[in-house]
């Protein structure tokens, strides 16, 4: 019997991208035809690009995209940070599987391809991730804790991002842009995965984001890290814990588990 086509959703959330959004949507049409036109994938795809309240020409560059690719724009209201964006891109698409890219950062054009072909190939795995190349300086330590919490360098079947309620959305998540760990933390409790250890993703340290504000703490061995006491900026307020425990509870009611 004939498989039906996969589909395919890239969410892109962007906010003050107009440096940086030709290079990653270049990156994602890419990444799209190495899987169909290299590898012969058959898959149906949309990127959908969500600006978040964006005051520069973010609006102006995705739109002038629309004519060479998959490309659709929703735009939020106002501001509601990374977590909103990506559940609202997620919303307002169709694909069974979901990939995600942030406006100043790349997909290698290997990425889709061997995503796909790992979760076309095991039903049982509910996603999959790669090794991701960070544009700073890192100890050996911190690369894998940081393959298993980045929000760009896996592939999940959408019914698990609806089964733990998408990204955290909560202002206290935007403010110290920390969604996307409790997201991995809840699907990696949830669901079978894979690690392909191949890089295939590219995260840049653009100034002020996650990533630069870890650069100190990420140039030194966990011992060091640990010892010095270097703040890594990694915050857990109130809101946070109280968020961070719902979920997980709610992830353990899903297996089964007494709570």
């Amino acid at each position: 019997m004939r498989q039906r086509t996969p589909t395919v959703a890239i969410v892109i959330p962007a906010y003050n991208a107009a440096k940086t959004i030709d290079r990653t949507l270049e990156s994602a049409v890419a990444s799209l035809r190495y899987c169909t036109d290299t590898h012969g994938l058959d898959v149906t795809a949309e990127i959908v690009v969500v600006d978040d309240g964006s005051t520069d020409a973010t609006v102006e560059r995705v739109t002038a995209w629309a004519s060479r690719a998959p490309i659709r724009l929703i735009r939020n209201a106002a501001n509601r940070g990374a977590g909103f964006s990506r559940n609202e891109g997620v919303r307002h698409s169709t694909g069974s599987f979901l990939f995600f890219l942030d406006a100043d950062d790349v997909f290698y054009p290997n990425h889709i391809t061997l995503c796909l072909k790992d979760l076309l190939a095991d039903d049982t795995l509910g996603y999959v991730f790669t090794r991701v190349k960070m544009d700073m300086s890192m100890h050996d330590d911190w690369r894998a804790s940081l393959d298993e919490s980045c929000p760009i360098n896996f592939c999940l079947r959408r019914v698990w991002h609806d089964m733990i309620q998408g990204f955290p959305e909560e202002p206290d998540f935007r403010t110290h842009g920390t969604e996307d760990t409790l997201y991995r933390a809840c699907l990696r409790r949830l669901v079978k995965h894979r690690k392909i250890d191949v890089e295939t993703c590219e995260q840049f340290a653009s100034p002020g984001n996650a990533l630069d504000r870890q650069r100190q703490k990420l140039a030194h061995s966990k011992a060091e890290w640990q010892s010095q006491g270097i703040d890594d900026e990694f915050k857990m307020t109130p809101l946070m814990e109280e968020v961070a425990l719902a979920r997980f509870t709610h992830v353990a009611k899903l297996l089964g588990e007494k709570v």
